[in-house]
This record gives C-alpha cells, sequence and structure tokens, in this order.
C-alpha cells in the first residue's frame, strides 16, 4: 500500500471548511477504492491558487524534498493545486524531481499511482489546467468590473476605510468627530505648527486612531490623501463620487507645496539643521547640504557643505560651521525683522495679502445665489424626470447641471475656509513680537525665502521686506538684504 498526502485548499473567506470536508472526503473515498494510505494532510484556508505563495502548499514542496514515507500527492481536482499554469508546471517539475506524484481524485492526469505515463491523462490534464487559469483571468475581471462599476455610483467596495470616514449602507460617510480632527491637522500644519507639537497635542486631548495614538507616517499620509479632497485613485480608476470632500482643494494645495518644500528636511538622523533647504551657494548655485566630521580630539563637528563640493567636486566653495552660521542668520533676522518699524511693515504686508485672498464677503453671497439657481435647474429637471419626460437631452441637461452645482459647492467650501481663518493685524504684530522668535525652525521658515552663501558675505531674502542696496535698488534684487562677513563679525550693508 502506497502512502500519500491530501492538499486542500478554498478561495475566500465566503467559502468555509465544508468545502475542506468535501475535498478530504472525496479524497479519502478514493484513496481507500486506490489502495492509498493517507497519512498527513495540508490545508490553505481563504487563499487563492492564482499564485503558489500559500503557507500549506509550501510547506507541502518543501516536505517533498525531506526523506518523508509518502509519494503521493492527492488533490480533489487539478484547480486545488493551482489555477497559474506556469507555476503547476514548475512546481509539479519539483514534487517529480523528488520522486512524487500528483494524483487528482476527480480528474485524470498525466500519471497514474504507480508512476505509469496516462497518455489521454497528458491532454485531459493540460486542458483542466486552462480551463482552470481561464476560469480564474474571468472571474477576477467580473469582480473588477463589477467594482468599477459600483464605485462609479460612489459605493463602497471594501478594504480600510480611512480616518475619517464612516461606511453606512455601502456608501461613504463623514464621521464627523475624526473629520474635524483631519482640519484640525491641515490648518494647524500650514500655520507652521511642527507635527511632533500637533501629535503631541492631539494625544493629550485622547485622539486616537485604530484605539493609538496617530502615528507620525499616518500624519503624513493622512496631509498627502487627496480622498479628503474628494477625489480617490485606485487600481481601476479615479472616482470623484465615492468620498464627500473634508478639505477645501485650495487648502490642501497649499499644504501640498509645503510638503514638496520641506522633502529634504531639516534634520539629519541626529542634529537639526536649521536652514537646511534654504541656503544656495553663490558661487555655482547649488543646495548647501549637512555635513558631518570628526575633529582630532574625536569630536563631531557640523557643516553646512556646498553640494557641488560634497558630490561632484566641482565647486570651491569653503564650508560654515553649523551653530556659527545659524546663530549668525537668527541673530540678524532679529535686528532686521524685530524692530518695530519692520514688524509694522511685515503686519501690513501680511494683511494686504490676507485681503487679496479674502476680498469680500460679496464673492461668498455671489456663489450662494449660484448655488439656488443651479439646485432650482437640477430640481425643475428632476420633477420633468418624475413626469416621464425622459429623453437623451433631458438625461445630458441633468448630467451638466448636477456637475455644475459640484463645482460651485467646492468654490463654495473653499470661501467659507478663507472666511472662517480671517486674521486680525495684531495678531500678526503678537506672532512677530513673541511667538515667532521662540522656535528658530519657524522662524527661519516664515521670515526668509533664501540665503545665498559665498565665503566672505551672505546674502539673506526676507520677506515682505522691500529691496535696498547702497547702489540703488535692483528689479533683480527682490527682498535682498547683504551681509558681509568680516572675520567672526557680520556688518549689514543695506538698510531694510
Amino acid at each position: 500500500m502506497k502512502l500519500a498526502v491530501v492538499y486542500a485548499r478554498y478561495s475566500s473567506e465566503k467559502q468555509n471548511d465544508q468545502s475542506i470536508e468535501g475535498q478530504l472526503d472525496i479524497c479519502q473515498k478514493y484513496a481507500a477504492q486506490n489502495g492509498l494510505e493517507i497519512v498527513d494532510t495540508y490545508i490553505d484556508r481563504a487563499m487563492s491558487g492564482t499564485n503558489d505563495q500559500r503557507p500549506a502548499f509550501q510547506q507541502m514542496l518543501a516536505d517533498c524534498a525531506k526523506p518523508v514515507p509518502w509519494d503521493i500527492i492527492l488533490v480533489y481536482a487539478i484547480d486545488r493545486f493551482g489555477r497559474n499554469s506556469i507555476e503547476i508546471a514548475v512546481n509539479k517539475q519539483k514534487i517529480k524531481k523528488n520522486h512524487k506524484t500528483l494524483i487528482s481524485a476527480t480528474q485524470r492526469t498525466s500519471e497514474n499511482i504507480d508512476g505509469s505515463k496516462n497518455l489521454d491523462g497528458i491532454l485531459l490534464e493540460n486542458m483542466y489546467i486552462g480551463l482552470a487559469e481561464y476560469y480564474s483571468a474571468e472571474l477576477s475581471q467580473k469582480v473588477r468590473r463589477g467594482f468599477h462599476e459600483n464605485r462609479k455610483k460612489g459605493l463602497f467596495c471594501g478594504g480600510n476605510i480611512i480616518f475619517g470616514y464612516r461606511v453606512e449602507n455601502k456608501k461613504i460617510l463623514i464621521h464627523e468627530d475624526e473629520a474635524k480632527v483631519v482640519r484640525y491637522i491641515f490648518d494647524q500644519y500650514i500655520r507652521g505648527r511642527q507635527a511632533k507639537d500637533i501629535l503631541d497635542e492631539l494625544t493629550a486631548k485622547g485622539v486616537m486612531h485604530r484605539n493609538k495614538p496617530i502615528p507620525l507616517n499616518t500624519f503624513y499620509a493622512i496631509l498627502r490623501n487627496q480622498k479628503y479632497i474628494g477625489i480617490a485613485h485606485l487600481s481601476d480608476g479615479v472616482y470623484t463620487d465615492m468620498y464627500p470632500p473634508i478639505i477645501p482643494k485650495p487648502l490642501f494645495d497649499e499644504v501640498q507645496i509645503i510638503l514638496e518644500r520641506n522633502k529634504r528636511g531639516s534634520k539629519s538622523p541626529t542634529t537639526d539643521y536649521l536652514l537646511k533647504g534654504k541656503c544656495i551657494c553663490g558661487y555655482c548655485g547649488r543646495n548647501v547640504q549637512a555635513e558631518t566630521g570628526t575633529a582630532r580630539d574625536g569630536s563631531t563637528r557640523h557643516y553646512y557643505k556646498c553640494g557641488g563640493r560634497k558630490k561632484y567636486r566641482s565647486c570651491n566653495k569653503s564650508v560654515h560651521r553649523k551653530d556659527d552660521l545659524e546663530k549668525l542668520v537668527i541673530e540678524i533676522t532679529r535686528q532686521v525683522i524685530g524692530t518695530p518699524e519692520n514688524i509694522d511693515l511685515v503686519a501690513d504686508a501680511v494683511m494686504e495679502i490676507h485681503e487679496k485672498r479674502n476680498k469680500s464677503q460679496s464673492m461668498l453671497n455671489i456663489l450662494l445665489t449660484e448655488q439656488e439657481e443651479a439646485q432650482r435647474i437640477v430640481n425643475n429637471i428632476m420633477k420633468a424626470i418624475e413626469q416621464g419626460i425622459l429623453t437623451p437631452t433631458t438625461k445630458t441637461r441633468i448630467e451638466q447641471a448636477e456637475q455644475k452645482l459640484a463645482e460651485i459647492e467646492d468654490k463654495i467650501l473653499a470661501e467659507q475656509y478663507k472666511q472662517q481663518n480671517q486674521i486680525k493685524r495684531e495678531q500678526v504684530v503678537e506672532f512677530l513680537k513673541h511667538t515667532v522668535w521662540q522656535k528658530p525652525q519657524l522662524m527661519i521658515y516664515t521670515l526668509i525665502q533664501k540665503i545665498v552663501l559665498y565665503d566672505d558675505k551672505i546674502e539673506i531674502y526676507f520677506n515682505y521686506i522691500d529691496p535696498i542696496r547702497p547702489d540703488g535698488p535692483s528689479d533683480d534684487d527682490d527682498h535682498r538684504i547683504f551681509f558681509i562677513l568680516d572675520g567672526s563679525n557680520l556688518i549689514r550693508s543695506a538698510a531694510p
């Protein structure tokens, strides 16, 4: 009597152990009728046969190479062994190399139990494999098509729902409590707060994500996820009717600009480089990067080094000690921006920009009026449809009207966000007098456009400051102030 093992598998969670029991029952009956003794079973539950990365299947292949007493692998049908013709051929070759034979309890296979060839079984086995692969591909195509149609209707097709949303009757709805957190994250980040500070505050307030404090990678994933503006990029297309927007698109776009600007970061693994991303070489124009070296006494030294010198050795720009340069820039920024005159100047410039963005309440009123008109048109067309007036023109008209209404509602969201985020001049002055100086990174990010480094001088481009040079103003010197390096001192050569 030959010894055999049984391999059984079912494909999805919609099936259950009864499928396994049926396969084992038929295999046991076949074994009894053909003089086989089953000594072990390998079972994969809810595992697709389109690939062979199945734990029990891989264990069975590994056991084939060992000195096991069995030499027959018995399956209910060939498609339980696999549904990928190439992988089936490769894995059959593996078991054959180890003197094992694959036998089906319900189908003719290429080899018999005694190892002899089954000529008609060769043809039939290939046909079974081809049909199994075809069925799998067709089923996958039907599933994808079904998902696509459901998603076009705005229906949720399974998977993880992102923070800020919930699912009810296959529709994605806004989870109001979580949505407030999402809005707060966007609002605080665009105001210049550090991610860690925002997360620490949320954790202190007891805000959780999947029963844990929001991790840093999830924080940035939230900031980058277009689903919060109603756009879902999925494997089968882009959908705009699945996720109701939580964040206005203008706010989302501004955050993406900040994220891109900060992509290089301002930190090395162990050290903050406050000026990283702001400095460029005055000679070759490349970015100035962080550099670490070891002194003769074994201590670690930190520098700013031209990327052209560091990577390509094409620039002779000397390095700047990190602490000295940062201290210098911070002190000069205090001198330039911290005067009462310049605080007033910057505050006026900020308010002018803010007022341009929020011209007046009239724009919101205009949009609300347009929304009422667009909604009236949609309602009239719907009444016509309810009365049986349905033509190709009616269908096109309702689609156009609904699209226009959606566009107006997006604009209203953006205007409402602007109205909700009005700032006062006193707040700007308070920020410039106190808040900004407490955090050097915030100060540099907020007040400085860029820093151009030379060996004997630096140029600092400030936001909001009018350009003045010793030799007169120039269109090319927007917001620029020169400082001459004289030993350890800086001498400003132009008043702000």
